[in-house]
């Protein structure tokens, strides 16, 4: 049997336990890039885009993610903030967990924490990825000047 969630079957039930179901419009914003970190989003039903906007709101970065997708991890681990904008690409079903009560979730079950670290280690393998398989980017070449260390020899 192939397995579709990043979860246990045991891990998925504790976390939509805890979770309060939404449904979101298509084009509904999840959370911007910037934003403190609030919780995470489970996709249930639906799609959300994944965005790093340039200035311009083009995006820089765009990834699809669909049912079974966790989305705001990483954020929600570290406390941190949102460092893509999500949005919903059409009317989608979604189980938001909020970053207190997954915290608590963790510390308190050793499963749940486990599984998670581990859909977070598979969010850095697949940005590690993408970002390995992208163009490479150069940036102006700061002019060249003495180092102080030199001044002391």
């Amino acid at each position: 049997m192939h397995k579709t969630s990043l979860f246990s079957e045991t891990v998925q039930s504790e976390l939509l336990a805890n979770a309060t179901l939404v449904k979101q419009p298509k084009g509904a914003v999840l959370f911007r890039r910037g934003e403190p970190s609030i919780g995470i989003f489970l996709v249930k039903n639906g799609s959300v885009s994944l965005r790093l906007e340039s200035g311009e709101a083009k995006p820089i970065f765009e990834r699809t993610v669909a049912r079974d997708a966790v989305v705001g991890l990483p954020a929600t681990i570290s406390g941190d903030r949102y460092s893509l904008t999500a949005l919903t690409l059409e009317q989608s079903e979604l189980a938001y967990i909020e970053r207190q009560t997954l915290i608590e979730l963790m510390r308190s079950n050793p499963a749940v924490a486990f599984e998670i670290m581990h859909a977070l280690g598979e969010e850095v393998l697949r940005m590690r990825e993408i970002l390995a398989a992208a163009p490479a980017v150069t940036f102006p070449q700061r002019q060249q000047t003495r180092s102080r260390t030199a001044d002391l020899a």
